[in-house]
């Protein structure tokens, strides 16, 4: 079965998106009586004083109207969510203050610290959002000519064969989350399993559907049933909200990563600088150029 396409025009899209910018320009131009050169240094300035600043988060709200998880369940939940929160928010604004020097020794390293607990943190976040809005859909359903349909059953062969699938990888996880996600280097769907947040997440996968398979996510409501709650997860699928999804994964063209190709090489090893003293930059600033191409 040929897989139909998605019906998205990207040509129509990039063209709005480029008529937006051109006229919140023309807006800030007019507003400001600056020149588009001027603008621009501005925005350079105020974007390096934006690095110096900790990226703050802030926790979304989320009503989960399925009844397969308790009350107590969902609160304690979302109490998890607002930690990780917290915790990024914290981690962020620290390390703006460690030096990283402290990077040299990574056997007993605050900054090897803080950067493993900031993904850890950071990661929490993005997967529990994604869950809490991909789940409790109390009228689910899937139509035979949606896309979600149509692609599980091209990659895998049946849409049955999809569930037994993504169920398997719900199961074959511990502490983590069974995820269906496009694969941009395959250019496919593929279902894995990422343990705690930060294990096995597969690189440039964008993930569609995501389930949690913490134990706290399941135990309380399904003792000892993990099966029963991954059916139960699995009946209230919002499928709009994967549908979505998957026009915006295959959309991004992320597989044109792998196709890019180096030009040039220098033309001989003496050219490559090696072993740049420790208390200067990797790239020096003669390899920086400082152009701005207006019009």
């Amino acid at each position: 079965m040929k897989t139909p396409p998605l019906g998205f025009n990207k040509a129509e899209l990039g063209k709005i998106v480029e008529e937006r910018i051109r006229s919140v320009l023309g807006e800030k131009l007019k507003a400001s009586g600056d020149s588009a050169r001027t603008l621009l240094e501005n925005a350079k300035i105020k974007g390096r004083q934006l690095l110096k600043e900790a990226v703050v988060l802030v926790p979304k709200a989320f009503n989960l109207k399925t009844e397969y998880l308790s009350q107590i369940t969902k609160e304690n939940h979302f109490k998890l969510y607002k930690s990780y929160v917290d915790s990024y928010n914290w981690i962020s604004s620290k390390l703006d203050s460690v030096p990283r020097t402290d990077a040299d020794n990574p056997n007993n390293s605050e900054f090897r610290r803080l950067k493993i607990d900031e993904q850890h943190n950071l990661n929490g976040v993005k997967l529990h959002e994604l869950y809490f809005t991909n789940i409790s859909d109390l009228h689910s359903e899937i139509r035979l000519d949606s896309i979600p349909y149509i692609r599980l059953s091209n990659f895998w062969g049946t849409f049955e064969n999809w569930q037994f699938d993504f169920r398997a990888c719900g199961m074959a996880g511990t502490e983590g989350w069974a995820v269906l996600y496009w694969e941009p280097y395959k250019q496919r769907y593929m279902n894995t399993f990422i343990e705690k947040h930060t294990e096995n997440v597969p690189l440039f996968g964008i993930p569609v559907l995501v389930i949690d398979t913490w134990h706290h996510a399941w135990f309380r409501d399904h003792p000892g049933d993990k099966v029963n709650y991954l059916n139960s997860m699995l009946k209230e699928i919002s499928w709009p909200i994967v549908e979505a999804r998957m026009a915006v994964a295959e959309m991004s063209n992320i597989h044109q990563i792998f196709m890019l190709e180096p030009v040039g090489y220098p033309m001989s090893h003496s050219e490559v600088r090696l072993n740049p003293p420790a208390n200067q930059p990797p790239i020096g600033k003669d390899q920086v150029v400082d152009r701005i191409k207006v019009g």
